[in-house]
């Protein structure tokens, strides 16, 4: 009986320890795999002069990056703007916000 508990003992240690070995491991993975993701994102703003035919929502369509939406961006570039209408016209400049993830100085 004493030898049977000996071996039931050693298997349970080396199940504990096989577990301890796998969860502190994949902690290890898992920081790295969070590191990978991590990307950071500058905000920019550039000026540009409207061409014939631009409309707001086409132009969002190209700096338009980490917003929640379409109408969020067109929002923020009315804002910078002063544009109440939505309406723009060709030789206009406008600032436009966009995200990067170059540094600039």
């Amino acid at each position: 009986m004493c030898r049977r508990r000996k071996v039931l003992l050693t298997a349970c240690l080396t199940i504990c320890l096989i577990l301890a070995l796998v969860f502190t491991f994949g902690s290890f993975l898992s920081k790295a795999k969070n590191k990978e993701l991590k990307v950071t994102y500058y905000k920019y703003y550039t000026n540009i002069e409207i061409q014939p035919g631009d409309t707001l929502w086409d132009l969002a369509d190209e700096y338009l990056e980490n917003y929640e939406s379409k109408e969020d961006y067109i929002n923020e570039v009315s804002q910078l703007n002063s544009i109440k209408d939505g309406k723009i016209i060709s030789g206009q400049n406008l600032i436009m916000p966009y995200y990067s993830t170059e540094y600039k100085l």
